[in-house]
């Protein structure tokens, strides 16, 4: 059963009965199709933007074709978020490596869209878009996720990071940590079985 670190991540952080209510939705809704995927265009254009050597202006262009309401409400603060990160420094892409992570019958691909040298110094980078408040325990759960099945795909002083784009917070790893896998381990398990189970 393959299913997104997004939607496992929801999992993991919801308690009780609501968890059932999660492995269901994810169950029974209709395969990915990327006109569902509401920050696919924002995500692709800025990836495009970094592999073209585009500059920070040219983020706004992602605006240009948009004709979901929600998508025009939503997307300018993104990118007022991802040019702020910008800043002055000089970025240089490079493409990121993506790993399955597997657990009994569950796979869940880790996927980082964004590899950058910044400043000299190499950043893998997972972007999270969401108004959800981003909490210190999800970004430990995707550092330690990132960490475990991508480091060998890397130079051993590169660091993996998350970035809150809306808010142009960077939240980096501590090389080696681990500390959330155990739980990960024991969650993934818990998502097959109830999902075998409905």
């Amino acid at each position: 059963m393959k299913i997104s670190l997004t939607d496992f991540l929801d999992f993991v952080n919801k308690s009780g009965s609501s968890k059932m209510t999660k492995v269901r939705q994810v169950k029974n809704r209709d395969d990915y199709h990327p006109s569902s995927d509401f920050y696919k265009p924002i995500r692709d254009g800025i990836v495009q933007n970094h592999q073209e050597d585009g500059g920070k202006a040219k983020l706004e262009e992602i605006l240009e074709f948009l004709s979901d309401k929600k998508k025009i409400d939503n997307y300018p603060t993104a990118i007022k978020g991802y040019q702020k990160f910008w800043g002055r420094k000089k970025l240089k892409w490079f493409e990121p490596p993506f790993d399955h992570w597997k657990v009994g019958d569950l796979d869940i691909k880790i996927n980082p869209e964004v590899g950058l040298l910044i400043d000299g110094v190499s950043y893998v980078i997972k972007l999270y878009f969401k108004a959800d408040k981003l909490t210190k325990d999800k970004i430990g759960q995707i550092l330690s996720l990132m960490e475990n099945q991508l480091r060998t795909h890397v130079d051993d002083n590169v660091i993996f990071a998350v970035l809150d784009v809306r808010n142009a917070k960077m939240h980096e790893n501590i090389i080696g940590d681990l500390t959330f896998l155990p739980l990960l381990e024991g969650e993934a398990r818990s998502f097959e079985i109830i999902w075998k189970a409905i």
